[in-house]
């Protein structure tokens, strides 16, 4: 569901700026039948092509989830967690806990990995910086060619253009707040 919600929402900020799958192509180094199959829903792309995309199109990640608004402050209620956009990608589930805040520099994200038998390491790259805190259980972090082990309480902070990505500790369930630069 929330995956063809993004898919929907790309598609419109792409034709509201006028341009077309070859354009968006051309500015994203995707192709352009991928880029259809992400806008019709047959595809679920990974963070880091949605990151490129929305830098092409020249909007936030949290844009694509409802118009901006002329505000200040959001604010988010806990028990309003059922309206904020998730999506399941590589295993990872993903919520968005700001959407929509004008002229956004920072995407904040809850992302939770069950264990490491049903997650696979899947490397991202992208613009950018990234700041990360464990929220819960214990997972091995790969940036570039190093290894890390961290922990609930730990915290990360790299530039987002080198090969990264999580993988929770052998039946672990790992939680954490990652918040990437836009």
């Amino acid at each position: 569901m929330e995956d063809l919600f993004i898919s929907k929402q790309l598609k419109q900020v792409r034709l509201e700026k006028q341009l077309t799958l070859d354009e968006l192509a051309k500015r994203t180094g995707f192709t352009k039948s991928l880029l259809s199959k992400i806008e019709n829903n047959k595809v679920s792309p990974p963070l880091s092509t949605l990151m490129r995309i929305t830098r092409a199109l020249d909007v936030s990640l949290s844009e694509l989830f409802r118009a901006a608004e002329a505000r200040h402050i959001e604010i988010v209620r806990g028990n309003q967690k059922s309206q904020r956009p998730m999506s399941k990608v590589d295993g990872q589930m993903m919520e968005s806990l700001v959407q929509g805040f004008p002229q956004q520099k920072f995407e904040p994200i809850l992302v939770t990995i069950d264990n490491q038998v049903s997650h696979e390491l899947k490397l991202y790259d992208h613009p950018g910086q990234e700041f990360i805190y464990v929220l819960t259980g214990k997972m091995k972090y790969v940036y570039g060619n190093e290894e890390y082990f961290v922990e609930a309480g730990d915290s990360l902070y790299f530039y987002a253009d080198v090969p990264h990505g999580a993988i929770p500790m052998q039946g672990e369930k790992v939680t954490y707040i990652s918040i990437l630069s836009l």
